[in-house]
């Protein structure tokens, strides 16, 4: 399935006007049990300033700090502008596995936030992941007539 969404994304790339640079960033660990849902402790992700038809890829880890295999059962994103890869296998206590979205600022500007909700077998409620990122308009290019 991982391997399906990259394509799709690829595919989508290209037939949107060729491909595009992807910047990485990353870093934080996710950390999701039945008592991080219980207490609403979500995460807000702030990715920075980028210019207007960029994409960033940031590559994280979900750590399950429960007592029980953690399966993520769905991942549910609030645009298209972001995908998500992860791992299909359950995360045993105090495991990790690796996670990553994509945001695509084709077509965008100004202050965006986008949302990133992952069902889990911990609880019913969805752990929350918001991303945060400022497009700024390409700069003009000096025209001489």
């Amino acid at each position: 399935m991982k391997r399906i969404l990259t394509v799709m994304v690829a595919l989508m790339a290209v037939a949107c006007g060729g491909q595009q640079s992807v910047k990485t960033a990353g870093g934080a660990v996710f950390e999701i049990s039945p008592e991080v849902l219980a207490s609403r402790a979500d995460t807000t992700v702030n990715i920075g300033t980028m210019t207007a038809g960029e994409v960033i890829k940031y590559d994280a880890r979900i750590r399950n700090t429960g007592t029980e295999p953690l399966v993520i059962k769905r991942i549910y994103t609030s645009c298209g502008c972001t995908s998500v890869e992860y791992d299909r296998e359950p995360i045993q206590p105090g495991g990790e596995a690796t996670f990553s979205f994509r945001f695509d600022s084709r077509g965008m500007w100004g202050s965006q936030s986008k949302l990133v909700e992952i069902e889990t077998s911990a609880g019913a409620r969805r752990y929350r992941i918001t991303i945060h990122a400022e497009v700024e308009q390409p700069a003009a290019r000096n025209q001489t007539t």
